[in-house]
This record gives structure tokens, sequence and C-alpha cells, in this order.
């Protein structure tokens, strides 16, 4: 009993976010500002931008996480496909203004 008390308790302490990330954590080019999160419930979605074009975004995922299962888009606008420990993950990509928009979904 003792030690159901002490793992509730330590579960308690942890924010939900880390126990959701941990287990999809997709990697962030450096310079990503992080503009939304929603991290409690599935679907995650993480949104930001960056002052890069979209061929060096993608071409970091495509570094990162490998060949994307399916591409989609053009020069204004691109949506990757993953499948990434063992979810699936969109990752979009908007340029306007001078700043490339980074929508990633993790179902």
């Amino acid at each position: 009993m003792k030690a159901l008390i002490c793992v509730i308790a330590f579960l308690c302490l942890i924010p939900l976010n880390v126990l959701s990330q941990t287990v999809t954590e997709v990697p962030l080019p450096e310079e990503f500002i992080t503009t939304m999160d929603v991290t409690g419930e599935y679907p995650l979605v993480r949104t930001g931008y960056l002052a890069s074009s979209i061929a060096a975004i993608s071409t970091f995922y495509q570094q990162t996480l490998g060949e994307p299962i399916k591409t989609t888009g053009g020069n204004t606008y691109q949506t990757l496909y993953y499948d990434y420990q063992n979810h699936k993950v969109r990752i979009s990509l908007y340029h306007h203004n001078f700043v490339t928009e980074v929508s990633i979904m993790v179902e």
C-alpha cells in the first residue's frame, strides 16, 4: 500500500506534458520559436516559426527523421508525413513575411 501511495505521489509531481513528450519528442531546428504547445492529449500539436526557408527546414527533418512517407505542397507550403516512434507525424511548413511557420501534429 505504501508503495502504491509513493508511485501515485511521484506521478502527481510530473507534469503530463513531460510524460507525453518523452514518447513523441519530435526534433526541432535550433532556431525554432514555439508559439503554441498542446501536449496534454492527442493529437499533440506544436507550432512555431523560423527565419529559414522551406527547403532548409525540410532538409533538417529529412536528415533527422529520414525520408518522409509522403510529401505534398509547393514553393510556399509543404507538408511532410512520417511514422515516428509508433505515431503518425505531420509537419506542415508555410512561408510568408520572411518567416516559415511550422506546425507539428502527432497522432
